[in-house]
């Protein structure tokens, strides 16, 4: 079957690469946005057949009628995912892109899963890490030079957000680790300095996931301060460092401290040569994605990647809130009492 209509819902600065790419792709692209000025912008930029509508149900009929052809993009703020998946998952909507985070409650995870599970739905989640080669980079350097797998990875830095950063460091500790249980246990609270709107809250504190209580993710934020985050894999012999244009570079102790005592309590800095270095693709990966879902390439983030990884981030709210370490996949009782999340 032809893919040949394309949807976004939300034109803000995300929406609008989503847009560029889906307008290049797709014989028939639907725009929703509540904002003229955002139909205007896609008015005069968008070359392809357009259908404007300020809500999903101003486009509602031809959206029906073209839903086999369809593929959606959903990149509107994080409080409103939930609703426009359901809407157009009744549309009979198929294919879904949706920006992170996915959903801003784990009760609304749940329903969209069984939804896609119900519906035969192929989803993915705009978390781009896994399509730039670092899980693959970090683990085989790892193995190979700084004596085994990683254990540890820490992140901290200024106001850079856990939900609107840390989402992508979480989901790339997923991939490294490729373990979907564990717990988390977090500390945070919120600030009204989204540069999106104050609306939506910025989120700073201490989240630390266990992956099988044996490898963890340690994110700190801090809203009072400007500075760029810092990124660093640990292995037993040396690290795996990120900087801010995601070029990862190894580097291990001096061996000849090692060879004396390999002990790890026998700690050592780690010298200033690079072992191995590898600097990501950072071009679009959104063509990837929704080849992936229309069924043009093997999915390698599919449903239970997204939903796994959505519903750990939001369980670091929840535990923060409970003052409690947390399972995931989420227990139950947790799920029966969670609250929504201003997270976007």
């Amino acid at each position: 079957m032809t893919n040949n209509a394309g949807l976004v819902v939300g034109i803000g600065s995300v929406g609008r690469r989503h847009a560029a790419v889906m307008a290049k792709r797709y014989e028939q692209l639907f725009v929703v946005d509540s904002r003229p000025a955002a139909l205007g912008w896609a008015k005069e930029n968008l070359s392809c057949r357009l259908h404007l509508g300020s809500s999903i149900d101003e486009v509602a009929s031809e959206v029906r009628a073209h839903a086999d052809s369809t593929t959606a993009v959903i990149a509107s703020w994080g409080p409103a995912h939930y609703e426009h998946f359901v809407a157009l998952s009744e549309l009979g909507v198929r294919r879904i892109f949706c920006e992170k985070p996915v959903a801003t409650s784990l009760r609304q995870l749940s329903d969209m899963r069984a939804i896609c599970e119900r519906n035969d739905i192929k989803m993915t989640a705009g978390l781009h890490l896994r399509y730039r080669g670092i899980a693959e980079f970090v683990n085989a350097v790892s193995r190979e030079s700084l004596g085994g797998e990683p254990t540890s990875f820490v992140v901290d830095g200024g106001a850079r957000c856990v939900a609107t950063t840390g989402s992508h460091w979480l989901d790339l500790a997923a991939a490294v680790y490729g373990i979907a249980r564990g717990s988390v246990v977090a500390h945070l609270r919120d600030s009204a300095i989204n540069p999106r709107s104050p609306s939506l809250r910025y989120w700073e504190g201490t989240a630390i996931w266990e992956f099988s209580g044996v490898k963890r993710l340690t994110i700190t934020y801090d809203n009072s301060s400007s500075v760029h985050e810092r990124a660093r894999f640990y292995a037993p012999t040396g690290v795996v460092d990120i900087d801010t244009d995601l070029v990862c570079r190894a580097r291990a102790r001096d061996p000849r401290q090692l060879r004396d005592d390999p002990r790890t309590v026998r700690v050592g800095e780690i010298t200033t040569d690079v072992l191995a270095e590898h600097v990501p693709d950072l071009n679009e990966v959104l063509t990837l994605q929704l080849d992936e879902i229309e069924g043009k390439r093997p999915i390698t983030y599919g449903l239970d990647q997204v939903f796994d990884s959505a519903e750990a981030l939001v369980l670091a709210f929840e535990a923060s809130r409970v003052g409690r370490r947390l399972q995931f996949p989420a227990t139950p009782d947790v799920l029966s009492n969670c609250v929504d999340w201003n997270i976007s």
